[in-house]
């Protein structure tokens, strides 16, 4: 039993004290054992007495694909492994915490390799352990006793360890309830995601060596990349950057789009030639210690934007500059993405592509819902958090920035050739796209994405993935001297990899 103290404080003042008792630790790329114990207890405050059951996540259905630890129960018990569950019981001030997990089946090693006893998580995680099979049980047993639950999961896949098929949280639940229909079974999402939202001085470091090999990996391109190149040769050199200095895996997809593809969003076929005189969006994150990096920088192949190019290039990155500068902490939270979308309209119109900066067209063939215009070439939103997922918990999780939030900036502006058929076809949209056929025909196939991490803090905004992103810087990186094999890895990143694996 662990008693919880004092009256409840902010969780990121939690945070930051765990983790300046830890300097050393973190600073090796390790999160504490007692920090993930601190952010239980911060968990325990907002959920308040009863029980609070946390999914991880299952073993893949298929044993070549590749397993993914639930976010939420990896952040609070620092345990990656398939078939795991966390059960925390408060009452009192007091907190009971146990991890559940599959016990070792040998047999079972032979396709998996080796996994932790139960002796040995206890050992690892600081935590009590159970195996996964006893988790509804002691469930049952906690709701006859008319203590409110709360669940946490997210849950994808099957939980099959459990004694049944259990195919998410909400799933989890209905089981529950049946069984118990008085008792008060909730979903706690929005509390994990409100945690997670304030990253610790370990978090933050881990996050920095993600971002560090990103941008390794972004410079091992503009010294190779050039035309003939396929993309899947860029995205093989960026993920072998990534391997080399010692990430985990991709945080995501990587994307390297060239020439029309690069005005689609999340394009991943990677399977074109790139011709000289083209641009790639090249949007890639690296994933060190479960925390991923999200960077993106539109190339000229070749080594010189065009002057078209170059014109949507300056716009996006103007639009960038002006959401860094009012992003703050007690900002408004729309403040950036206002300040960014106003930079692009003004843009936009300027370059012909729009009739005003306020300017509307239809969004359906009724001719009676009208959308900006500007969403024609600016379809997603500004940024995001980025911690265990690459879209960690953020403002649309209805949480808020503060001091330790880390986040992106991402502005772009997509030109289809095919615009008209996004187009309902309307009069007010025939007009439309008469006034600016002519910028279509000179801005068609132009994609540009900027993208940079930024850790947000008292004193302002904080820029971690330093990379070339002005137009000039890039034009000047791209046109040095063509290198025909990566540098060797970073021995400052390799030795970050190797102590937080002691």
């Amino acid at each position: 039993m662990m008693r919880i103290e004092g009256r409840p404080g902010s969780y990121a003042a939690l945070l930051w004290i765990g983790a300046a008792l830890s300097v050393s630790v973190a600073a090796q790329g390790q999160i504490p054992v007692q920090e993930y114990a601190q952010r239980r207890e911060a968990l325990s405050r907002l959920a308040g007495d009863g029980a609070v059951v946390v999914l991880g996540a299952g073993e893949p259905l298929r044993d070549h694909e590749t397993f993914s630890p639930a976010p939420h129960l990896r952040y609070l018990t620092g345990w990656a492994e398939p078939n795991a569950a966390l059960l925390l019981i408060t009452q009192g001030g007091m907190q009971r915490a146990t991890l559940f997990l599959s016990e070792r089946n040998a047999s079972q090693e032979v396709w998996t390799g080796p996994r932790p006893s139960l002796v040995d998580a206890a050992r690892m995680s600081g935590l009590p352990t159970r195996d996964i099979s006893e988790l509804i049980r002691t469930c049952d047993s906690v709701l006859v006793t008319k203590a409110p639950m709360k669940v946490i999961g997210e849950f994808r896949g099957q939980y099959a360890p459990m004694g049944q098929a259990v195919t998410g949280d909400k799933a989890f639940i209905d089981d529950l309830q049946q069984r118990h229909a008085d008792a008060s079974i909730t979903d706690a999402n929005r509390l994990a995601r409100q945690l997670r939202a304030t990253k610790s001085s370990a978090e933050v470091g881990l996050l920095q060596t993600a971002i560090d090999i990103t941008v390794r990996a972004h410079e091992e391109t503009m010294r190779m990349a050039a035309p003939g190149w396929n993309e899947f040769e860029v995205q093989a050199l960026v993920e072998y950057v990534f391997r080399r200095n010692g990430a985990d895996r991709p945080g995501f997809t990587s994307i390297a789009g060239s020439g029309d593809n690069a005005t689609t969003l999340h394009y991943w076929q990677n399977d074109r030639v790139v011709a000289a005189g083209e641009l790639m969006v090249l949007d890639i994150g690296a994933s060190y210690g479960g925390y991923s990096a999200d960077v993106t920088r539109t190339l000229p192949i070749g080594g010189r934007f065009s002057s078209d190019q170059r014109a949507i290039y300056e716009l996006v990155r103007a639009a960038q500059v002006a959401a860094e500068d009012v992003m703050r902490v007690g900002a408004e939270p729309n403040a950036p993405d206002v300040a960014a979308a106003t930079a692009l309209a003004r843009g936009l119109t300027t370059l012909g592509l729009m009739e005003a900066p306020d300017a509307m067209y239809d969004c359906d063939a009724t001719g009676q819902r009208l959308c900006p215009q500007l969403r024609l070439f600016y379809m997603h939103g500004l940024g995001h958090g980025i911690g265990l997922e690459v879209h960690d918990p953020d403002v649309s999780d209805g949480v808020t920035w503060t001091a330790g939030s880390v986040v992106t900036i991402e502005p772009g502006v997509y030109v289809r050739r095919n615009l008209s058929e996004v187009l309902a076809d309307t009069p007010r949209n025939r007009a439309l796209l008469a006034r600016i056929q002519p910028a279509l025909a000179r801005f068609a196939g132009i994609g540009v994405r900027i993208e940079d991490d930024y850790l947000l803090t008292a004193a302002g905004l904080d820029w971690l993935s330093r990379l070339p992103r002005e137009a000039s810087e890039v034009e000047a990186a791209m046109r040095a001297p063509r290198a025909t094999a990566p540098r060797p890895r970073d021995a400052a990143l390799v030795a970050r990899y190797r102590r937080g694996l002691q």
